[in-house]
């Protein structure tokens, strides 16, 4: 991969909103790694946070899969890029167990 872009957004870019919306370009590949990092609203990092990648294209819906966040909040996947797909990333709270 001979290209990079970051994206942060924060909580603030929610506006108490569940969707937050942004633009990277990149040069051309077939493949893109798709990273994030999670906090919580202390802008601590989340540990074991459940991400789940969905793309959405104007065919529908297909689920990638999902990850689980390392303990600096971090996650990976690497997607096909299309412009004609939006990713779209549910993030749930770590699983408790006793």
């Amino acid at each position: 991969m001979s290209s990079y872009a970051e994206l942060i957004i924060g909580p603030e870019d929610f506006n108490n909103q569940n969707i937050a919306q942004a633009a990277i370009t990149l040069e051309s590949s077939f493949e893109i790694l798709l990273t994030g990092t999670v906090f919580n609203s202390r802008r601590e990092a989340v540990e074991g946070a459940v991400v789940i990648i969905t793309a959405a294209s104007p065919w529908g819906e297909k689920d990638l899969g999902y990850v689980i966040t390392n303990q600096f909040g971090e996650f990976a996947i690497v997607a096909e890029k299309d412009s004609e797909i939006d990713y779209r990333f549910d993030i749930y709270e770590p699983v408790l167990t006793s």
